[in-house]
């Protein structure tokens, strides 16, 4: 059953929520489906312009069909079925009660009842009709609100019957054409007349026949009925148009509440144009700037008569502009022409006042004030135009104009030369002005900044800048949405068919090509229909051709998500987004190499992975970096790839292919999510074995049926790569590990395994590469990802997460021998986790895939899997995946979040250790820290930070060992992990605050010995930036860093700590100042304080950051020496800019001060407190690594932005349980 549905807030690329259309009111309930770091623009200007002509007052849609629908006083049967008029009730349709708002606001619940519906839904109060008893449907004309209400008789020979009675006539029964019995009698003088239940009646309640006047005639009274199409029937050819092909139907019990439904809310042209614009509206957001008109009567955009426009100023959609607006929906009076060019031109025109262009238009909030500096240059604006009818009136210009066809010079420099498919031959027309408003600048007082929208790229800037599916223009210019109702059979003309959507269709491919012209269009001319769809593309817009009421209910849906599309596309050319560096040595020569990936939000969200070496030239004295491969260039063709998915076989994969996809038929299936269209609200449209030779990169259908894509390779945004060659342990220290010495073994046939580079993508896929040549080996798509795989190949696709979390790679012991395995998360991309065996490349084992089917009996649950795995040997003598719940998990307003101890081999849950926080507030455990105190290889506690700013320790051993060795592992066979506890009776060892609001904890914390040699310092900063609500950072409270003394690790049975913010020595940024390098080259620098920590009487630091900036901590933190290396992120708060800025900062871990060296490249150009340098302002995003050169010396690196740094080179020793090869 299709369903007329209410348009709730999505997160659009997302993304556009808070934009376009509202987010959850919940700070903790929107987690971004794009970066955050991207800018989506101000929110838009929106005009929306409703035909409000008399035929918007008819039942029937096209106009054409008049004759065949109406005879006189009398419908016929074509008229009630919907398989003619598509405004008549479709029983397969769910019709829903449209919102409704007062002129203040407030939500207004509307209703209808079978036996008591209004004839205007929007004014219960005009009156109301008993659809059970005589029932009439609308006719021509109902003009809303204050005209007559003409109603039809039914099909004149089925509900009424001509027979002669004589006098004592005995009962007769005649039947109608529809199958009606009527019981005639002439007892004496008196005549008779009953329903007979018989034919189409199953009951003659509310049936009842009287005679016509004088006449031999009887007429049924009925209820609500309608015709339904059937060729079985006799005399049918099977033709819609034939009416001995419907079958009378009278509205059934299980009907009555839907058909009153569309009675009082769609059964005219006007009341489905309310209700859908009531729907779509409803959740539009309050910073959207609205302006209203019609086509005749409110003429004006800002500030029209009251009593035809009510306060219809331009702007902000607030409460009480929405009041307004819904006011003048409801009495909107249909009684015009249509002159849609003259209301085309005043919303040009209204773009062009300063007004359109302010913050705060009109706004009621005296505070507000309009400057230059918040005259935004990137707004786009927007005009929604919907009519039933091809236009009859021109503009009030006295000269004809042609702009679609002549020469003119762009703002951007370009020259527009008349040509295909945007020229034609007339003048004046509706395209004409849809082209002048796009092609002129509409203030020229602002700069270009508006982001072209190009997703549709052929390699060629020239061909993508006059591609009509693309709207390349900076400047500020009208893009038009048009919106026509029953016109689509007028769409007919020879060889421009349309196809139903406006870029596609062998009618578009010959007006592109030229072969074809547009119909010429002039004022009441029937040509007049494609000059709508002429006048989308000439604006770089799109048309809607619609015939039912659900299909322009779906029609403004698809409007408001194809404006969110544009908004939040954030085009941007490829951004390095991860990296990880590695030695090797190439016949005796150090190289450096790294791996980036990258994604290109203005192209279509395609992604790369490249490999650069550097290395000494000593001819040139320098360094240098040069790409070796590029993994995009070289994919393998679409039908070879080696793309898995779970199914049932002895490694727990198969091909990805679509006779591995199981049925269509089957909820769940992947089957079953492919075949459904994400363009049109995932109804099945039977292409799914099409999409799934898409994600395997099949490229035929591109810009057709499906989207248009740059590369096969989906965008990569935070997951950084892992480089998999050798054993990832020492293997000393491993061979003890175990008490055997497999691990040397493996390590020799490790070395001589193919390296592979492994990273998450947004294309749905986890990727291995050749880590020599970059060829794709070997994908995986994890089965919580199946659900949306089919929106990567909608042509209107906005952003979304799939695999998006780093891999994490781990030697692990099953009991005989050594396997490698891969534990892959998806961050945004879903609530779950995945495991694979990589041993042998060519040879992967899926272990398992872990969701909230494996939590049935815990009662924290897996929320999206942003916290990052750690593997890890524990005292149990098991190898387990030790992972925070993450967030936005199901019932995570309980407070509660969770630490899951997951078998490494099996992916059954060991242990859930749970956490309270504060009840109603949603929360979620970040990614976890694990300490191994002795360095013997087995964890012994882990640390970890939730987003109610608490710190938890976990103990991960049996509290009262043997205080001479609490670590000791003779006793792992005694050690259960029921032992496994919440340390400190289940307190936090901190809470982190801010002036009593928690900071929200979202990386993983790091953790250095103490100077005394007890405890540890656990170091973490605060911040949170993965929901759409932080996308400009949470100002009203400074962000942290931290470093809290957990003095009780020696296995003893830990007491509350009594840790406070009170009891912390304040380290504070004292100076920002220039500067510069040897190089002469400069940027930002900070100096921190250096104050003396009291550890008698002090149990820690803190630093708080730069609040007015709302700079936070989001990525973990490195450690190198005695020198914390931690970056900050600061979010843009500049609408029309780019990206996000950061700092580096070099701490000393033991107070949180300045380091004792310079650890930057870099001194003060003028006087400084210290030339002792703590930060560094960097540009880039997606978390920083430290490489280090052949000759020695380390580099900080976010994406390809490296600045030199120099650690104190003092060891503190390793207490993390860690890959040896990448210490943090």
């Amino acid at each position: 059953m299709n369903a007329i549905r209410d348009i709730r807030a999505r997160t659009l690329a997302s993304t556009l929520s808070g934009i376009i259309l509202l987010s959850a009111a919940n700070s903790y309930a929107d987690v971004s489906q794009s970066p955050l770091s991207l800018t989506i623009g101000v929110p838009p200007n929106l005009l929306l312009t409703l035909d409000e002509s008399g035929s918007m007052s008819w039942g029937y849609v096209p106009d054409s069909i008049e004759s065949s629908v109406i005879s006189g006083s009398y419908i016929t049967r074509l008229y009630a079925a919907s398989a003619f008029n598509p405004m008549y009730y479709n029983p397969n349709t769910k019709y829903v009660i449209p919102p409704f708002f007062d002129e203040k606001g407030n939500e207004v619940k509307l209703s209808t009842e079978f036996t008591s519906a209004p004839i205007n839904g929007f004014r219960p109060d005009d009156g109301t009709l008993n659809l059970s008893d005589y029932y009439r449907p609308t006719g021509k004309e109902y003009r809303m609100p204050t005209g007559a209400h003409n109603r039809l008789n039914g099909p004149e020979n089925d509900f009424r019957v001509t027979q002669a009675l004589t006098t004592n006539q005995t009962p007769v029964e005649v039947t109608s054409s529809a199958g009606i019995v009527f019981r005639l009698s002439r007892p004496g003088g008196t005549r008779t007349c009953e329903i007979k239940q018989s034919g189409p009646v199953q009951s003659t309640t509310n049936f009842t026949c009287s005679r016509s006047g004088t006449t031999n005639t009887y007429i049924a009274s009925t209820p609500a009925y309608y015709y339904a199409f059937d060729s079985t029937l006799a005399s049918c050819n099977n033709s819609t148009s034939n009416t001995n092909c419907y079958k009378l139907v009278f509205v059934g019990d299980d009907e009555k509440e839907n058909f009153a439904i569309w009675y009082s809310f769609y059964r005219t042209r006007a009341l489905a144009t309310l209700s859908a614009t009531s729907l779509a509206f409803a959740q539009l957001s309050p910073a959207v700037r609205l302006g209203w008109q019609d086509l005749a009567r409110c003429t004006t955009l800002n500030g029209g008569s009251a009593s035809l426009c009510k306060d219809n100023k331009f702007r902000q959609y607030d409460s009480l502009h929405k009041g307004q607006f819904y006011s003048w929906l409801k009495d909107i009076y249909f009684n015009s022409g249509t002159p849609l060019p003259a209301a085309m031109k005043r919303a040009g025109e209204f773009l062009k006042e300063d007004v359109a262009w302010h913050k705060y238009p009109n706004s009621r909030n005296t505070s507000d004030r309009n400057t230059t500096e918040n005259t935004y240059a990137c707004r786009a604006s927007y005009h929604i135009l919907m009519t039933d009818g091809m236009w009859n009136a021109t503009t009030s210009d006295p000269d004809p104009f042609n702009h679609d066809n002549v020469n003119i010079k762009l703002p951007d420099g370009k020259t527009y030369t008349g040509q295909h498919p945007y020229k034609d031959a007339k003048e004046s027309t509706l395209a004409d002005l849809a082209m002048h408003y796009w092609s002129t600048d509409l203030n020229p007082n602002l700069g270009n900044k508006l982001p072209g929208y190009i997703p549709f790229k052929s390699g060629d800037s020239t061909t993508d800048y006059w591609d009509a599916r693309n709207d390349p223009a900076t400047w500020q210019h009208m893009t038009n949405f048009i919106m026509g109702l029953g016109l689509t059979s007028s769409l007919n003309s020879p060889g421009i068919p349309w196809s139903g959507s406006t870029h596609k269709g062998a009618g578009y491919e010959a007006l592109v090509a030229g072969t074809k012209d547009w119909p010429e269009a002039s004022s009441s001319s029937a040509n007049n229909v494609y000059d709508l769809w002429h006048a989308a593309i000439n604006s770089r817009g799109e048309f809607f051709s619609v015939d039912s009421p659900e299909a322009m209910v779906q029609a403004f849906d698809d409007i408001l998500d194809r404006i969110a599309d544009r908004k939040s596309t954030a085009a941007r050319p490829a951004i390095n987004s991860g990296q990880v560096s590695a030695d090797e040595n190439d016949e005796g020569k150090v190289i450096t190499v790294s791996y980036q990936t990258s994604y290109a939000s203005d192209d279509n969200w395609s992604g790369d992975v490249k490999r650069f070496e550097k290395s000494w030239n000593a001819q040139n004295n320098a360094f240098e970096t040069a790409q070796v491969w590029s993994a995009e260039s070289q994919i393998p063709p679409w039908a070879s790839r080696n793309i898995k998915i779970a199914g049932d076989s002895n490694n727990g994969m198969v091909n990805f292919t679509w006779a591995n996809a199981g049925s269509a038929n089957t909820v769940g299936t992947l089957a079953y999510w492919l075949n459904r269209d994400p363009e049109n609200s995932n109804v099945v449209d039977n292409r799914a074995q099409q999409r799934l030779e898409y994600l395997r990169g099949n490229r035929s259908g591109e810009g057709s049926t499906f989207r248009q894509r740059s590369s096969v390779l989906g965008d990569f945004y935070s997951s950084t790569p892992a480089v998999v060659s050798g054993a990832r342990y020492l293997v000393n220290v491993t061979n003890a590990l175990e008490k055997t010495n497999t691990y040397s073994e493996f390590a020799k046939e490790a070395a001589k395994r193919t390296p592979r580079v492994y990273v998450g993508g947004n294309d749905g896929m986890l990727h291995a590469f050749n880590a020599k040549t970059g060829a794709e080996e070997f994908a995986f798509i994890p089965s919580s990802v199946f659900n949306k795989l089919n929106k990567l190949t909608g042509s209107n696709y906005s952003h979304e997460f799939y695999v998006e979390g780093t891999p994490v790679v781990g030697d692990v012991f099953t009991g005989t021998e050594w396997r490698t395995i891969l534990v892959g998360t998806l961050k945004a991309g879903g609530k779950s986790i995945f495991a694979l065996d990589i041993t042998t490349p060519g040879e992967e084992k899926l272990l398992w895939e872990f969701d909230d089917s494996k939590l049935s009996e815990a009662t924290v649950k897996m929320g999206y899997s942003f916290a990052q795995p750690t593997i890890a040997r524990l005292h149990t003598g098991k190898w387990a995946v030790v992972i925070g719940n993450g967030y936005e998990s199901e019932g995570n307003t309980s407070g509660k979040a969770a630490l899951f101890v997951i078998d490494a081999l099996e992916g059954n849950l060991l242990k859930s250790l749970e956490v309270q926080g504060t009840v109603g507030v949603p929360n979620g455990l970040s990614s976890a820290k694990l300490g191994d105190f002795n360095a013997d290889g087995v964890a012994d506690y882990a640390y970890a930070g939730d987003l109610q700013g608490n710190v938890w320790r976990f103990d991960l051993l049996r509290s009262g060992r043997s205080e001479s060795d609490p670590f000791t592992r003779e006793d792992d066979g005694e050690t259960a992990i029921s032992d496994f506890k919440v340390a400190y009776s289940g307190a936090p060892l901190f809470r982190a605050t801010f002036n009593n609001t928690p900071q929200p904890i979202t990386s993983a914390p790091s953790l250095v010995l103490h100077p005394t040699g007890t405890g540890y310092l656990v170091v973490f900063g605060t911040g949170k930036f993965f929901e759409t609500g932080d996308k400009e950072g949470n100002k009203s409270i400074a962000q942290s860093v931290y470093g809290i003394w957990d003095k009780q690790t020696r296995g003893e049975l830990a007491s509350n700590p009594g840790i406070n913010r009170s009891s912390l020595q304040q380290q504070s940024i004292s100076e920002q100042t220039t500067v510069s390098a040897a190089d002469g080259s400069t940027r930002q620098g900070r100096v921190i304080s250096n104050n003396a920590i009291d550890w008698g009487t002090q149990n820690g630091w803190y630093l708080n950051l730069v609040q007015s900036d709302g700079e936070m901590v989001v990525e973990n933190m490195s450690q190198l020496g005695r020198t914390i290396f931690m970056q900050s992120l600061v979010p843009n708060d500049d609408p029309c800019g780019d990206g996000a800025a950061n700092w580096t900062y070099a701490l000393n871990p033991f107070t949180g001060g300045r380091t004792v060296q310079n650890s930057f490249d870099y001194t003060p150009t003028g006087d400084a407190e210290s030339t002792n340098i703590s930060a560094i302002r960097q540009d880039g995003e997606g978390g920083g690594t430290i490489s280090q050169n052949s000759d020695g010396g380390f580099q900080y690196c976010t994406g390809q932005t490296c600045a030199n740094i120099y650690p104190d080179p003092s060891s503190i020793g390793r207490q993390t349980w860690r890959r040896v090869e990448t210490e943090d």
